[in-house]
């Protein structure tokens, strides 16, 4: 892993997704999610884009901000822009998609979960920063 801490954005992975963002990051976060439901088996990258998904919804409908390395971006590619730049955007029809595709990313069904399990000391604090990030997503089908 290309990691440094246990942020979302504190893995090279992360940052892998931004052209398919400025693209059409609606279709992206869709596609995430989608193939994260119907695996099996949830690969590292497939994780990522689900984890990368859900942090942008979550600044988008709530205005939380995380800890990124494109912090001097003004475009997609820094997360905590995603609210001001795209504040029109609908996405509450991917919010069950989204909640469902993030417990599989913390299941046994995952490759990011499994990695991160042998790292005594930061999993939990990775587990418990995604179970928040659910845990604001889920307040918003309320």
């Amino acid at each position: 892993m290309g990691t440094w801490n246990y942020g979302i954005f504190d893995d090279d992975t992360a940052y892998d997704f931004s052209d398919e963002i400025k693209t059409d990051a609606k279709r992206f976060f869709v596609e995430s999610f989608r193939k994260a439901i119907t695996s099996d088996y949830l690969e590292y990258d497939d994780c990522h884009a689900v984890t990368v998904s859900c942090a942008y919804i979550d600044n988008l409908l709530n205005g939380t901000q995380y800890r990124t390395d494109a912090n001097e971006e003004a475009d997609e590619s820094n997360v905590n822009n995603f609210r001001k730049l795209h504040s029109d955007m609908t996405v509450d029809e991917l919010l069950q998609d989204g909640i469902l595709a993030l417990t599989k990313v913390i299941s046994d069904a995952s490759e990011l979960n499994e990695l991160w399990s042998g790292n005594g000391k930061l999993y939990p604090k990775w587990k418990n920063n995604l179970i928040a990030v659910r845990k604001r997503l889920e307040n918003r089908l309320r």
